[in-house]
C-alpha cells in the first residue's frame, strides 16, 4: 500500500515502487513484512552507505533481536505496541539499556526510510518510547595517576608496550592507532595525524576514513611518547622485519609480526595480563583514551581543546563523558579571578 496526499504524488511513487520493486530493491503490497523490508534495506541502502562496522552492527541487531519476533508482521499491521513490547521483552531478556536503544535505532531508521519510500504512512517508532541511554562517564573507567605509573612499570618491555605508550599519550581509539602509518608520523615536529581507522569486516579488514570532520585531527606528542615511536621505527626496521619470513609493505607503525594489521583481541588479553601483574583493576584497550581526556582536564586544559584532540564531532559531547572531570577546571577559573576583588584593586 502506498500512501500520497494528492493523485499526481500518487502516480510518482508508484511509478517510483514499481521500478524499484523490478530492480529488487522493494516488495510491494500488504504481504511484505518487516523482516522482508529489513533485509532490503540493510543491502540497498544502510551497506552502500555506511562504514562496514555499521552495516554489520545494524544487520546482527536485526537477525538475533528483531526479525525473531517481529520479522512476520506485515508493515501495515506493525504498531507502536508491537515496539514497544519488544523491548519491555529485551529489557527482561538482560540486555543492557543502551543494546535496546540501538535496535530502536533500526527500527526507527528503517522505518523512516519506508515512509519515505511510500511504503508506509507513518514511521511507528516515532510513537514509542525507547529506553533512556545512560549517561556516559569516562571518568569512571580512567586509570589514576598512580595507577598509570604501575602500569607503565608492569608493561615494560613488552612488544606491545610503544602501542599501549601511544594510545595513553594521544587518546587514539584502537582501530585508529592501528591504522597509523609512518607517514602520519612526524618525529620532528612531535605530531600524530589521524586520517583513517581499521574496521574489521568479514574475511578481513578495511582502513575507512574518520567518521565526522573532527575525526580527521592532529595531535602533539610529549617528548617521552616522541622519543617511543622513534626507539619502537629503530626497532621495526632493524629486528622485526629481519626476522618476518615475510612482510606485508603497508607501512603501518604497529603492525602484526607480519608487517599485517593487528587484531584487538590478542592486544586486549595481553594488557589484561599486565594489569593482572601489575595488581590494578581490569580495564579496557579505550580505557586508556578515558585516561588521556580525564589527565587532561586534570592539567586544566580547555574543554574545546579536549574536544578537538579526541575527535569529538561536539563539546557538548566532551563535556557528557567527562562532565565529573569538567568542575575542577571550572573552579580554577573561577578562582583566578579572585585578583580582581582584592582590596588594591577597589
Amino acid at each position: 500500500m502506498l500512501y500520497a496526499r494528492t493523485r499526481e504524488e500518487a502516480a510518482q511513487k508508484l511509478h517510483a515502487a514499481m521500478q524499484k520493486h523490478k530492480q529488487g530493491a522493494l516488495v510491494i503490497g500488504p504481504r511484505q513484512t518487516l523482516g522482508q523490508f529489513l533485509d532490503r534495506w540493510l543491502q540497498d541502502s544502510v551497506k552502500p552507505t555506511n562504514r562496514p562496522r555499521t552495516y554489520e552492527t545494524y544487520s546482527e541487531k536485526a537477525r538475533l533481536h528483531i526479525v525473531p519476533d517481529l520479522g512476520n508482521v506485515p508493515l501495515a499491521n506493525l504498531a507502536p505496541q508491537h515496539l514497544q513490547q519488544l523491548y519491555a521483552k529485551k529489557l527482561e531478556a538482560g540486555l543492557a539499556p543502551a543494546t535496546v536503544n540501538l535496535i530502536h535505532v533500526v527500527l526507527h531508521r528503517s522505518l523512516k526510510q519506508a515512509q519515505r519510500s511510500g511504503v508506509v504512512g507513518r514511521n511507528v517508532a516515532e510513537d514509542v518510547d525507547p529506553p533512556a541511554r545512560t549517561r556516559l562517564d569516562g571518568t569512571d573507567k580512567a586509570l589514576t595517576a598512580p595507577q598509570i605509573g604501575r602500569l607503565l612499570v608492569a608493561m615494560r618491555g613488552h612488544r606491545y608496550e610503544p602501542l599501549w605508550r601511544i594510545l595513553l599519550a594521544t587518546g587514539l581509539r584502537f582501530g585508529e592507532a592501528a591504522a597509523l602509518r609512518w607517514e602520519d608520523v612526524d618525529l620532528n615536529e612531535r605530531t600524530v595525524a589521524v586520517r583513517r581507522s581499521l574496521t574489521r569486516v568479514p574475511g578481513g579488514y578495511a582502513f575507512t576514513p574518520p567518521k565526522t570532520a573532527r575525526g580527521r585531527r592532529i595531535i602533539p606528542l610529549p617528548a617521552a611518547a616522541a622519543e617511543t615511536l622513534r626507539t619502537h621505527q629503530d626497532h621495526q626496521e632493524l629486528v622485526q622485519r629481519a626476522q618476518a619470513s615475510s612482510w606485508e609493505p603497508l607501512d603501518l607503525v604497529f603492525p602484526n609480526s607480519l608487517g599485517k594489521p593487528l587484531r584487538e583481541a590478542p592486544v586486549l588479553a595481553a594488557f589484561h595480563k599486565v594489569l593482572e601483574q601489575a595488581g590494578l583493576p581490569r580495564h579496557r584497550l579505550h580505557d586508556l583514551r578515558h585516561t588521556y581526556a580525564t589527565r587532561l582536564f586534570a592539567n586544566n586544559a580547555h574543554v574545546r581543546a579536549v574536544q578537538e584532540l579526541m575527535g569529538h564531532s561536539r563539546s557538548d559531547m566532551t563535556l557528557e563523558i567527562y562532565a565529573s572531570s569538567v568542575p575542577d577546571v571550572l573552579r580554577d577559573a573561577a578562582h583566578s579571578l579572585e585578583v580582581l576583588f582584592q582590596p588594591s584593586n577597589l
